[in-house]
């Protein structure tokens, strides 16, 4: 049995990895989102902080760690600061999220373990909502848009969890125990997430979902070399989704209008704002209804103008160089979300929200995967010089 006292750094580490667990699953529950919140700032950020704090040593080797994104990273922080003061406060949270995924991953998989709880969570939630969408398409003949519950009521953050689940249960849990199988073992599999994956976007009506798993697929498809066999497998997908008639609920809720959203972000940058700097937080209403520009990149352009987009794109530059090169599952999974963004979101620099769990949680191990390396060259340098002196 786990001895729970919290002097043994094993009860620790899975005391943090349980409310990781907790913190990611707390956005499909019907509690605030000051509740969720509370969940990562007591039981995560503080224990982060405190970790950071009584090992300054290592604390200073985690900076060993993807330097360039680092300082793209703290650039664009201090420029949001400055174009914003209420940016501080997000940044800051976001940087306690990287020291508590690298606090979890010092002695173990703690990240993927507590996102491996939260995967499974929301497969069972995705089966529930296929039973549901599937029982008003047979007994009212109306193809449905699924709703969760709390911050996952959303249908298209709900879409893009559950996505970034599939993706992550592929990677880490289903693809390397496939790797010693026969190779139509393996299509057939990638078949079934593919379908799985556009079965998700169409039961929560998310296109969002659908261009982050897209992205997803191409990229796996170019590593793995499936490129002709893959692409031909999702077209089979695709097909059999559209003559089933199923893919027609995708476009149940008709257009969107994104398009007219972003150009009036872009006029109003222009005219009223400052293209350069942009127009920080406001409470403008865009199209006189809609809160945010509904794309975490034009969210960046308009808040932090023209400089702000520009840190911004030399820190996406300097992930996906050292994540394509570590080749690191994380960025797979991460993409589900860089993608999603495009299309939603008020921006990607945000206190604690669903956000984090496709986006951030997925693109802070990514960093910390591809910089593994040159941590443990740190940390064995500095154990050998402690044993010498």
């Amino acid at each position: 049995m786990l001895n729970l006292d919290l002097r043994d750094g094993r009860a620790a580490y899975w005391l943090a990895s349980a409310i990781l667990f907790v913190f990611c699953v707390s956005f499909y529950t019907p509690i605030s989102s000051k509740a969720s919140n509370n969940v990562f700032y007591i039981g995560l950020g503080l224990p982060a902080l405190a970790w950071w704090l009584s090992r300054p040593r290592a604390a200073l080797g985690l900076f060993r760690v993807a330097p360039a994104f680092l300082a793209a990273y703290g650039a664009l922080a201090a420029w949001l600061v400055i174009a914003d003061p209420t940016f501080l406060r997000d940044t800051l949270y976001i940087a306690a999220l990287f020291v508590c995924c690298a606090m979890l991953e010092r002695h173990g998989s703690g990240v993927a373990r507590a996102y491996t709880g939260f995967a499974l969570v929301s497969m069972a939630l995705f089966a529930f909502a296929i039973l549901k969408w599937a029982q008003l398409a047979w007994v009212h003949h109306f193809w449905g848009r699924i709703t969760l519950w709390g911050q996952g009521e959303n249908p298209v953050y709900a879409g893009l969890l559950i996505s970034s689940s599939l993706v992550f249960l592929w990677l880490f849990h289903v693809e390397p125990r496939l790797r010693d199988r026969s190779r139509p073992a393996y299509l057939v599999a990638l078949l079934g997430l593919v379908a799985l994956g556009g079965l998700c976007a169409v039961v929560f009506q998310a296109r969002s979902a659908l261009v982050g798993f897209a992205a997803f697929l191409v990229v796996l498809l170019i590593q793995r070399r499936l490129v002709v066999v893959g692409s031909l497998l999702a077209v089979v997908a695709a097909v059999a989704l559209w003559d089933s008639g199923v893919a027609d609920a995708l476009l149940e809720r008709g257009g969107s209008y994104r398009i007219e959203i972003w150009g009036d972000a872009l006029r109003r940058l222009e005219s009223e704002c400052s293209l350069l700097v942009g127009c920080g937080k406001d409470d403008y209403r865009f199209l006189g209804q809609f809160f945010h520009p509904h794309s975490a990149y034009v969210s960046i352009l308009y808040e932090a103008g023209a400089i702000g987009l520009a840190l911004f794109l030399a820190m996406a530059l300097a992930f996906f160089v050292a994540a394509w090169r570590s080749r690191s599952r994380w960025m797979l999974v991460a993409l589900v979300g860089w993608a999603g963004v495009a299309t939603t979101t008020p921006g990607v620099i945000v206190s604690p929200r669903t956000l984090w769990v496709f986006f951030w949680i997925p693109t802070l191990m990514a960093v910390l995967e591809s910089g593994r390396p040159a941590l443990e060259a740190y940390y064995r340098t500095r154990d050998e010089i402690s044993r010498r002196g």
